[in-house]
């Protein structure tokens, strides 16, 4: 495991918001898992390949799985209230630099005859080697 500091840059609606944490990576030959905490949460980010899972639990509850291209679902809940939301991933890239890793993803969530378009840079930065 590897201390790390997660940063996720999301833009939509012409807002940018901006979250940072202190976490831990695991890396593996075609990814990694981060965990690290937001707000009162546990957050999970998997890279696998070209596929990104983004899963977080506690009083928030979110589960996505994009893949450039694909159709799914946008699993969220709050408290006893939980829904799906209809996802289209046009973006999910991710590049290996010395430091961390780079992801860039596009998605758009589909509200019934609207669509709300998420573009996010997320960056993984390793700050310290296997603790």
């Amino acid at each position: 495991m590897k201390s790390c500091k997660i940063e996720i840059v999301t833009l939509t609606r012409g807002e940018r918001m901006r979250f940072a944490a202190d976490g831990m990576l695991e890396e593996r030959e075609t990814g990694f898992t981060a965990h690290y905490p937001q707000e009162n949460d546990r957050t999970r980010l998997t890279l696998d390949g070209g596929s990104l899972l983004m899963e977080r639990s506690g009083e928030s509850e979110l589960r996505a799985l994009f893949r450039e291209g694909e159709h799914g679902h946008f699993h969220i809940g709050i408290g006893e209230n939980a829904g799906a939301v209809p996802m289209h991933t046009e973006v999910c890239s991710a590049i290996r630099s010395r430091d961390g890793w780079r992801i860039g993803l596009k998605y758009r969530l589909k509200f019934g005859e609207e669509n709300e378009i998420f573009r996010l840079k997320i960056a993984v930065n390793i700050i310290s080697e296997e603790q």
